[in-house]
């Protein structure tokens, strides 16, 4: 009995950009290619470099199109014609892609020198795609020079390549080259949320953000990792917590508890998550890799508040505000410590030892600030509070007296009982407030899986309270968030009939004093 041929097409391939309109995060290169086809400024040969996976040849299969149209040369191909649909196939025989990496000898460049002179079989131009460029010998490289210097009028080239730095100058001096820049997490976690849509799953954003980062700047290595992922939960939802498992990545949560723990210099805080995450099976290098990506994020929008945060808005505004109250100079400090400590990752016996150092080593950085102020004959800032001096930010309604006691009781079996997850998320998400006899927990506006996980634990919680003598019995209020600013301005009755009667839109709003 004969199976069925497996007809499933990978959403890397099926979704590869046809025309110069669906190439996503390269418009300078897009609008270079397309005013050089409507001027019929073609060059003879390009360099397309960059990162894997950011559409160096899919652009050069699109300008093979454009050249060869029926309709052209044109910067829309029509892809409808015949020599579209061939290229897009990879069959046409004016269009050939080479894999330079297995096709990089004098003598592969020699045959192809030969083909080039011969006119095209059936379209205006014969169109060499040469991949991963940078691997042909110097002597094939060499070779190649001559028919650079001299092309024939019907022969275009394009030189793809991650590493253009390995191209001999007098290569590149023959060529125009075209830079394509990795994509920003933002794009890709758009496009990624685009796909899911049209395929009919559902993508939650803090997934497709953990994914888009995981990709590095790549929406090819992005798309396959949904593919993957999918495949993991089959027909249910991506969710944070299935693309966290495949990838071996934090979730979201789980970084910020470790960040929080860094901002308090809670060392032993810091180790303990560590310590949870490499239960859980979590790669050290790729969770010491997401701290740094954190730390570089954190610094930049305490440079400038309006910078992008490649998280999701859930986490956005606690980042912000957390940044805020670090400041640029000791998140730079924090950086450069976490910079530094790559090297010591390297050359530990283990890695999940070498990132237990440097983190512990960056939880002590309000030591050196305190060091340094001696030093410098200043008054030293108050030491930050520690795990449970920090509760006490969450619970600033509950008295200093015995209640204190009975918290830090409380605070301890919530994490011996469920884990510092959830003690992460009882302290960043949860505002504590006694009334008489009753303990109320307020959830505060934040990440779906913080107050969902809060309130599906929340009898537990209750049970622990009591237990530990802070009320006698509990009470949950899920607070709604207060509209923004901008969102109060831009519901203004006032605002929306000045924007009817001149047009614009509102860009910035700013409250002034």
């Amino acid at each position: 009995m004969v199976s069925a041929l497996n007809t499933y097409q990978v959403l890397a391939r099926r979704y590869r950009p046809q025309t110069f309109a669906d190439l996503v995060g390269q418009e300078t290169v897009v609008r270079t290619l397309r005013n050089a086809l409507a001027t019929g400024t073609i060059a003879h040969a390009y360099v397309f470099s960059g990162l894997r996976g950011v559409g160096k040849t899919t652009a050069a299969r699109i300008l093979a199109k454009a050249l060869n149209c029926e309709h052209g040369p044109t910067p829309d191909p029509c892809g409808s014609c015949v020599p579209c649909r061939e290229i897009a196939e990879g069959s046409s025989m004016d269009v050939l892609e080479i894999d330079a990496a297995s096709n990089r000898g004098i003598d592969n460049v020699r045959e192809l020198r030969e083909v080039a002179r011969i006119l095209p079989v059936r379209d205006r131009y014969r169109v060499f795609i040469l991949d991963e460029a940078h691997q042909l010998t110097p002597e094939a490289f060499n070779a190649l020079l001559k028919i650079l210097e001299e092309p024939p009028p019907h022969v275009v080239f394009v030189l793809a390549s991650t590493e253009k730095h390995k191209f001999p100058p007098t290569i590149l001096s023959r060529c125009q080259q075209l830079e394509f820049r990795p994509l920003p997490v933002e794009l890709i976690a758009g496009r990624l949320t685009q796909v899911a849509k049209r395929e009919g799953f559902g993508l939650e954003e803090a997934a497709a953000h953990l994914i888009a980062r995981a990709a590095q700047g790549s929406l090819r290595d992005a798309l396959s990792i949904l593919d993957q992922v999918r495949a993991f939960v089959g027909q249910g939802v991506v969710d944070e917590a299935a693309a966290c498992q495949v990838l071996g990545l934090p979730p979201g949560e789980f970084l910020l508890a470790l960040w929080e723990a860094l901002r308090l210099g809670d060392a032993g805080q810091a180790l303990a998550l560590l310590a949870q995450g490499e239960a859980r099976g979590l790669d050290p290098h790729l969770l010491y890799q997401q701290l740094l990506e954190l730390l570089r994020s954190l610094t930049l929008v305490a440079a400038n508040p309006e910078a992008p945060l490649p998280y999701p808005e859930g986490l956005r505004e606690q980042l912000r505000a957390s940044a805020a109250a670090v400041g640029l100079a000791n998140l730079l400090r924090l950086l450069a410590l976490a910079v530094s400590g790559r090297e010591l990752v390297g050359l530990a016996p283990s890695p999940g030892l070498g990132v237990m150092v440097a983190v512990g080593k960056l939880a002590l950085w309000p030591r050196l600030v305190r060091v340094e102020a001696l030093l410098a004959g200043q008054e030293p800032p108050a030491p930050a509070p520690g795990l449970q001096e920090g509760t006490k930010g969450a619970v600033a309604a509950l008295r200093e007296t015995e209640e204190g006691s009975s918290l830090a009781r409380f605070f301890a079996e919530v994490e011996a009982k469920l884990g510092t997850t959830m003690l992460a998320r009882l302290r960043n998400g949860a505002q504590l407030a006694l009334e008489g006899e009753e303990l109320v927990v307020r959830l505060q506006p934040g990440p779906a899986a913080t107050v969902k996980a809060l309130q599906e634990c929340f009898p537990q919680l209750a049970t622990l309270a009591t237990a530990c003598g802070v009320a006698a019995k509990a009470r949950l209020e899920v607070a709604e968030r207060s509209p923004s600013l901008e969102e109060r301005v831009q519901a203004d009755p006032r605002v929306q009939t000045a924007l009817k009667v001149f047009g614009g839109k509102i860009t910035k709003v700013e409250e002034r004093s």
